[in-house]
């Protein structure tokens, strides 16, 4: 019979792919990696006016502020669509739906518990990362950090 050490752990390192894999949250962790790029993805003036709430069913939703922007985004769509897929490595968004801030006109219903993507302070940021730099792979490091930065910063309202 082998012997285990006894203050033997598996790495991180080793779990979270595993983890990742065995729960099915690869394509999920991609679809929603749109939400910590979105600035990246469009036009300034586009990050200012609009954000992403939440994707469900392959069907981004984007909050916009104010019905000239939807008018603008309903022009863009097909455009916009092809920008993200053009990102997304294992998954992909079939559609984009529009709402408008509570309180204002609706082009069409908003989801019910929308996504509110807030990045975590920088000194978080930091502190993480000096957490984790023991990990040698660099990949499954960076896997780790995007996991931790998407749950901490997608919250629902």
């Amino acid at each position: 019979m082998p012997r285990i050490k006894k203050n033997s752990q598996p790495a991180v390192a080793d779990i979270l792919p595993r983890l990742v894999r065995q729960h099915g949250w690869e394509i999920q962790l991609d679809l929603h990696s749109v939400f910590a790029i979105w600035a990246s993805l469009v036009d300034p003036d586009t990050a200012v006016h609009c954000r992403p709430l939440r994707i469900k069913n392959g069907v981004l939703w984007l909050e916009v502020e104010n019905s000239a922007w939807l008018q603008q985004l309903r022009f863009q769509k097909y455009q916009l669509l092809e920008t993200i897929n053009a990102t997304l490595t294992r998954s992909r968004i079939d559609d984009i739906k529009y709402a408008l801030p509570k309180g204002k006109a609706e082009a069409e219903k908003p989801p019910e518990t929308p996504v509110q993507f807030v990045p975590p302070p920088v000194g978080e940021v930091a502190e993480f990362r000096n957490r984790i730099s023991f990990i040698d792979d660099e990949q499954c490091r960076e896997a780790l950090f995007r996991f931790w930065y998407l749950v901490r910063a997608c919250c629902r309202k």
